[in-house]
């Protein structure tokens, strides 16, 4: 559970979104919104509050099961799913809903980006809206330390494998230190993946972003680049 966000938080009706996303969606009462790899539901949760009729999927049944408890204790009503993104489809029975949302840290998960994008819009209803706030790719590729800026990944690597360790993914839980494989992909591919969907790009905004864990003492140089950026794309 992310800190300062405990069941409590959402009971009294607290919400932690980003304002870029609340700003490009208003309001979202009694719309059916689902929140695609929710980890454990903080931003789930906050959709509920704000009215929204909500369902939120992730592949981790441990993550799953934290952001059950954490709905239940707070009398917050949320249909979770345990599922790979790429079983939707079948595993919702064709559903669809006006808002699709996913949000920081996903896309390096997705090995097929072309085939992630079809099943996104297969999952939008007519005029709903499909909503990516992630963190920008030319970020994901720097690290900062004490000597620099490093550029550790390849902006164009285009879904080529990228092994690492895994690690902790939230407060309390156990450093997941066995191998993990991830992804990075282009803005512009992303964007394309949309766009051969079906989807039409309503918004495409960019920020800066630059996380203390990851540039340290460089932080205020990576600031000058873009961090983080929000994808609004409709049917």
């Amino acid at each position: 559970m992310a800190q300062g966000y405990d069941a409590g938080f959402f009971a009294r009706g607290g919400v932690c979104l980003p304002d870029p996303v609340r700003d490009a969606l208003g309001n979202v009462a009694g719309k059916s919104l689902l929140h695609l790899q929710c980890a454990t539901g903080e931003e789930t949760l906050s959709w509920a509050v704000l009215g929204a009729q909500v369902t939120a999927v992730d592949i981790s049944e441990l993550q799953i099961g934290i952001a059950r408890r954490t709905a239940a204790d707070a009398g917050v009503e949320v249909e979770f799913v345990t599922a790979d993104v790429g079983e939707l489809p079948s595993v919702l029975n064709g559903r669809t809903f006006h808002v699709v949302y996913t949000a920081t840290g996903v896309l390096t998960w997705i090995p097929d980006l072309w085939r992630w994008a079809r099943i996104v819009a297969s999952l939008v209803t007519t005029e709903g809206r499909f909503v990516l706030f992630e963190e920008h790719p030319v970020a994901s590729c720097l690290w900062g330390g004490e000597d620099g800026i490093e550029v550790a990944d390849y902006y164009f690597a285009r879904g080529r494998p990228l092994p690492g360790i895994g690690w902790s993914h939230f407060p309390g839980g156990d450093d997941a230190r066995e191998e993990k494989v991830e992804f990075h992909w282009p803005l512009g591919d992303v964007v394309t993946a949309l766009v051969d969907s079906g989807l039409r790009i309503v918004r495409l905004e960019e920020f800066p972003a630059a996380p203390e864990w990851r540039f340290g003492p460089q932080r205020a140089r990576v600031a000058q680049l873009p961090g983080l950026f929000l994808l609004v794309a409709s049917r």
